[in-house]
């Protein structure tokens, strides 16, 4: 049911590298086996990476942080109290409220702690946990405001500015909508046609055979499965996390979310050890109330980094934003092996 597919390249040049000898540079084209979209897997050349004073940044940017303590309740908004009595929700250190700046009638974001800073390397599982619960309660709540409309709640993370993220200070961005997104839906139907045609879902089947190939995958604990994508999205490699029979992050149990964060502080380390200092993480769910059984939730983290460290250019271009064609420069198998040799305990 499952086909791992892909077609090698070769470009033929004449390689001042090797004196202007002929050589022929291998490049890989892999397909995606739900979607069928493809990745490229291509030879790259830039600097070594940098890592920047991280606690010179972090400071650089407290003096404005609008999410900061001894700031927010004065600068952020309120719900109406028909949807938040109190206008804010919180939990733990974590708070919850309205996107000044919305992307769609229901857009909230969850400020996760007090500290303006957060190491990657020691993001503290609590705090973690305690804003994807926060995230979760919230969606369940907001779900109301779509009346009779299919609902999906979002919930993503652009951790450092390399991500997008417009603050240092580390917060979440919820949306319920509609509307999920070009990516969510193609999976979507993708997954109900494989349902269809083959009668299991098709997350039950990929899990089954990321275990039998046994190279790509990297974390598996607690129901939840962590995996380098065959087909990779991200430069420099992307990781998965598969949540076994659960559809939305609203189906999850305080302990099923707080056994993620302990993870998701541990993956987030490792890519840390690998010199990287900045990520996106967005959860794909079903809608609300889909009882087909044709999705499982997953969180896709994608590090991100500047490829020059004096011209910070973006590791994304015409390729993946014009093309819509994923670009990687690291297998996905090396990826995982390192990923997993990097894993604190």
């Amino acid at each position: 049911m499952i086909e791992f597919r892909k077609t090698g390249k070769v470009a033929q040049l004449h390689d001042p590298r090797a004196g202007f000898a002929l050589t022929g540079v291998p490049s890989e084209v892999r397909h995606d086996p739900l979607t069928g979209d493809t990745s490229r897997i291509c030879h790259f050349s830039f600097p070594p990476r940098q890592l920047p004073e991280l606690g010179a940044l972090a400071e650089g940017t407290r003096a404005n942080c609008p999410f900061c303590p001894e700031r927010i309740e004065q600068i952020t908004p309120r719900y109406p109290e028909s949807l938040v009595p109190g206008g804010r929700m919180r939990r733990g250190e974590a708070l919850l409220v309205p996107n000044l700046f919305p992307y769609d009638d229901v857009s909230a974001i969850v400020v996760m702690s007090h500290a303006h800073f957060l190491p990657m390397d020691a993001l503290p599982a609590r705090v973690i946990a305690d804003a994807l619960l926060l995230a979760r309660d919230f969606i369940c709540i907001a779900q109301g405001q779509l009346a009779d409309r299919q609902a999906w709640g979002l919930v993503t993370w652009n951790y450092m500015p390399p991500s997008g993220a417009s603050q240092v200070h580390p917060h979440l961005q919820v949306i319920v909508t509609d509307t999920p997104g070009n990516a969510l839906r193609r999976e979507l139907a993708a997954e109900s046609d494989f349902l269809a045609r083959h009668g299991v879902p098709y997350p039950r089947a990929l899990l089954e055979a990321e275990r039998a190939a046994g190279e790509r995958l990297v974390l598996e604990e607690s129901g939840i499965a962590w995996g380098a994508p065959y087909s990779p999205c991200g430069l420099l490699g992307d990781v998965q996390a598969v949540f076994r029979e659960r559809a939305t992050l609203a189906e999850l149990a305080d302990a099923e979310i707080e056994a993620w964060a302990a993870q998701l502080a541990r993956i987030a380390a490792a890519y840390a050890r690998l010199g990287l200092w900045s990520f996106n993480l967005t959860l794909f769910p079903d809608a609300a109330g889909e009882r087909s059984g044709r999705h499982w939730l997953t969180a896709r983290l994608l590090p991100r980094l500047y490829l020059h460290p004096h011209l910070y250019n973006s590791d994304a271009a015409y390729m993946q934003l014009l093309l819509a064609e994923k670009f990687a420069m690291v297998h996905p198998e090396r990826h995982a092996a390192d990923l997993r040799a990097a894993l604190p305990p």
